[in-house]
């Protein structure tokens, strides 16, 4: 029976350890729905694209899949932001960068599994099926060569294309798809070209500068590397490696052009701490060991200093700010991908540093970040709680925290965050209704005070009845395929500034209306009169013991 099980075990395992063919196949199939014309569709491929790949890559090293993952986050606001241009550059990384570690599995498959590997690699770069036909029976070098120059004729046409554009779009997209082409066979021995020198020049098609020259440079670079391609002699292939020698760093958005490639992807050539990382984890307040595992930390993913990494926090807490905004107008799709995009860089960047010197607040941030992103009904209340977690990854780093309270509150967060919390205000507002009926029925009579006394219950209410609205909307926008409900969320006093302002407001009400009930209630009663004056007149209108009069007969409408 164990051996039957461990068997059992063993084959699940390798079903979700899928191929890396095959897990292209499912990549593709989910990439061609990711059109503008229906960004629902679009983000929800995204989705199953980011999860296949983060369940299922075993095949695919590390570093290329936190840089697809990087793109396909970026390919996310750009659906947002309706950019086609954006969005098809986005989309030639991420199979470019799904081909190179297709093309360095197609040296190391065996031989009945390079022809799978290679019909992939024709579909996600572009290749022509006839330029790569019987590749599979070469030699490795022979093969190499081969692929490598039908890349290099592939660069050179996307650079004319690019020089001859008549706009800058057009040249944009024709230089992005140089880049990820080049970004297949980076590796190769005879490439004089960096990644950098691409991410430049497409930073000045997007920033209106002159390209031109970068373009004319590369176009050079590639006709050098061309010939010395056909001259060189035979060379054993370059083994892949688990993570480029360039680093395929992140195109810049036609909108917000950015130079800088993302240190994610930069192999590591040292094993000893650099003298800076030294120095500043020197300062830290943590123990030795503790600040070498954080200076090994930030070498493992590249960053140069404790500085740079503080800007990447700063990156995440903008992100969180954003999302905060957009949640509290309404605009909740674009706050959900903010803070997508917010944890995505969070668990690139932040978390491998985090969990050095506070593996459980890494832990509950990770796990506040999944709360929020499955949760329904987000308010603006939700976003300061996740950005006191930011501020506490600092404030640990420094020596120093945010307290018990917040503490405190991120566990009421991880504990209520989504139905439970929805359903507990639904509750509460479908049952404030009964205590209303209640009051209305005992004391709705002719008595003004006590009907001023029903309206301040009324009022007092009237909070917990709109917050159980706003979360029904919630529900109704997000399961129930009512999107315009969502605006119900506005309702709440944890959204806005109006909201809690009316709740003030409901506030006073419910004081002014009790206290004008109350008081002729009280009058009626004849407790406001003077004590000695009160006692008197009692006396002499007390009737005796043993007389029951009609005059004793009150009605309750009247007397109260």
């Amino acid at each position: 029976m164990k051996r039957w099980l461990a068997l059992a075990w063993f084959l699940g395992l390798w079903a979700l350890a899928a191929p890396l063919p095959q897990v292209y196949d499912r990549l593709e199939e989910a990439l061609r729905q990711v059109r503008l014309e229906n960004p629902t569709q679009a983000l929800a491929a995204l989705d199953r694209a980011q999860s296949l790949l983060r369940q299922e890559s075993e095949g695919l090293p590390p570093v290329l899949r936190d840089a697809t993952l990087l793109h396909l986050q970026d390919t996310r606001q750009a659906v947002l932001k309706q950019s086609r241009v954006d969005l098809e550059a986005r989309l030639l990384l991420v199979r470019h960068l799904v081909g190179k570690a297709l093309y360095d599995g197609f040296f190391q498959a065996p031989s009945g599994e390079k022809a799978a590997y290679l019909a992939r690699l024709s579909r996600a770069t572009g290749l022509d099926p006839a330029q790569v036909q019987g590749v599979q029976n070469l030699s490795p070098e022979e093969a190499r060569r081969r692929l490598e120059s039908s890349y290099l004729q592939l660069m050179a046409e996307d650079l004319s294309r690019a020089l001859a554009a008549p706009s800058r779009p057009e040249a944009y997209l024709s230089l992005a798809r140089a880049y990820a082409r080049f970004l297949v066979i980076q590796d190769s021995p005879q490439s004089t070209l960096k990644a950098q020198e691409f991410v430049q020049a497409l930073a000045k098609i997007s920033g209106g500068e002159n390209f031109r020259p970068d373009v004319q440079a590369l176009q050079e670079k590639v006709a050098a590397w061309r010939k010395s391609l056909a001259a060189s002699p035979a060379s054993p292939p370059p083994s892949p490696s688990p993570a480029p020698s360039q680093p395929p760093a992140p195109t810049p958005a036609p909108s917000a052009p950015s130079s800088a490639p993302s240190p994610s992807q930069v192999r590591l050539a040292e094993t000893v701490l650099p003298q800076e990382i030294r120095e500043e984890t020197s300062l830290l307040r943590l123990n030795p060991e503790v600040g070498q595992r954080v200076g090994e930390a930030l070498q493992r993913l590249a960053i140069p200093s404790l500085v740079n990494w503080l800007d990447l926090l700063d990156e995440v807490r903008s992100s969180l700010a954003q999302a905060q905004l957009y949640a509290e107008t309404g605009q909740y799709q674009r706050a959900k991908a903010q803070l997508s995009y917010a944890y995505s860089r969070y668990r690139l960047k932040i978390y491998p540093v985090v969990g050095a010197y506070a593996p459980e607040l890494a832990e509950r941030t990770d796990r506040l970040f999944l709360a929020m992103q499955n949760a329904v009904g987000l308010r603006t209340v939700d976003f300061t709680v996740l950005l006191g977690e930011i501020q506490e990854i600092e404030e640990r780093l420094l020596g120093g925290t945010l307290g018990p309270w917040h503490a405190l509150q991120v566990q009421i967060e991880l504990l209520l965050l989504g139905i439970p919390r929805a359903v507990f205000f639904l509750l509460a507002g479908a049952l404030a209704f009964f205590p209303l009926y209640l009051i209305r029925l005992t004391f709705g009579g002719r008595n003004v005070y006590w009907n001023l006394l029903g309206l301040a219950f009324l009022f007092l209410v009237l909070p917990i009845v709109a917050e159980g609205l706003s979360y029904l909307g919630s529900i109704l926008a997000e399961y129930g395929g009512l999107p315009a409900l969502g605006v119900l969320a506005n309702l709440s006093v944890a959204q806005a500034l109006a909201p809690y302002l009316t709740w003030g407001l409901s506030a006073f009400l419910v004081v002014a209306l009790a206290g004008a009930g109350l008081r002729g209630i009280a009058a009626q009663f004849g407790l406001l009169r003077e004590r000695g004056r009160e006692v008197t007149a009692t006396q002499d209108q007390r009737p005796s013991a043993t007389t029951l009069t009609s005059e004793t007969i009150v009605e309750w409408d009247e007397e109260f």
